[in-house]
């Protein structure tokens, strides 16, 4: 089954490259700009939990906040300090909503992203890092409910969709560092379809494999991997609004319910 899911993941990195060669025809930048703010003809630097292969540019920075289950939340600061690289920080509280003792994340999170390749005629290319997971910390297990991606490379193409859509599949491999339970790489893929520049319908899908289902008791992954869907908002030019329904499959193994989040964020430039 996961070998099957693997197939399908390196064929859907390497099928849009396949249909700029093709008959299909090519993808025109014009309509996003390469000058843009992004490393690409897409909105959004990560799917839901996935990386996207996109970088903020240099002076731009990305101010964001993430509502979760239990009243926890965790923020999140980037900025782009070349046109290829960005940096960022993050940091989580448990419990800010609600009558329960506050709690702050076991670790602040750290990313960095690279842009090794522009989207022209080959997709977009990032290499990157970042530690940050979700959920609460299992001390015993040292990880996240949902862990924390680590190290990854991800790569994009844009391409035209149905009814106008423009259309941005992803997908990439993964190695966290949370590997007490589960020592493997991961990988993951999924696509944003955007509407108009304004919304847009976010699919993100993770193998799990770093997620232990043989376990006794298997407290996390029950082998189904993790899909997560989403919709994005563009409120105006610097504000984005993301709705997120997680673990579509019940992989959870602690809850298997969907999980539903919320997250806002505002981009501006120095």
């Amino acid at each position: 089954m996961r070998r099957a899911i693997l197939s399908a993941v390196l064929l859907l990195a390497s099928a849009p490259s396949a249909l700029a060669q093709g008959e299909a025809p090519a993808y025109d930048y014009s309509d996003v700009g390469l000058d843009a703010d992004f490393g690409g003809g897409i909105e959004s630097d990560y799917l839901v939990d996935s990386p996207a292969a996109a970088v903020l540019r240099h002076g731009n920075y990305r101010l964001g906040c993430r509502m979760m289950a239990g009243g926890s939340v965790v923020a999140r600061a980037e900025v782009g300090i070349k046109d290829r690289l960005s940096v960022g920080v993050s940091w989580g509280l448990l419990n800010l909503l609600g009558r329960d003792d506050i709690d702050s994340y076991e670790r602040t999170g750290l990313t960095a992203r690279f842009l090794l390749v522009e989207e022209m005629a080959w997709p977009a290319l990032v290499i990157g890092f970042d530690n940050q997971g979700y959920g609460g910390w299992d001390e015993d297990r040292e990880r996240y409910e949902r862990k924390s991606k680590g190290f990854f490379l991800a790569g994009t193409r844009s391409w035209y969709g149905p009814m106008g859509t423009d259309v941005a599949t992803t997908a990439g491999i993964n190695y966290s560092l949370e590997t007490e339970d589960e020592d493997s790489p991961d990988a993951f893929f999924g696509l944003e379809v955007d509407f108009d520049r304004q919304f847009a319908l976010l699919v993100d899908y993770s193998l799990g494999l770093d997620d232990n289902e043989d376990e006794d008791p298997d407290v996390y992954g029950d082998g189904l991997g993790w899909l997560d869907v989403g919709m994005r908002w563009n409120v105006q030019e610097s504000v984005q609004f993301k709705f997120f329904f997680r673990d579509l499959l019940g992989n959870y193994a602690g809850d298997p319910t969907v999980n539903r989040q919320f997250l806002v964020s505002y981009q501006g430039s120095f």
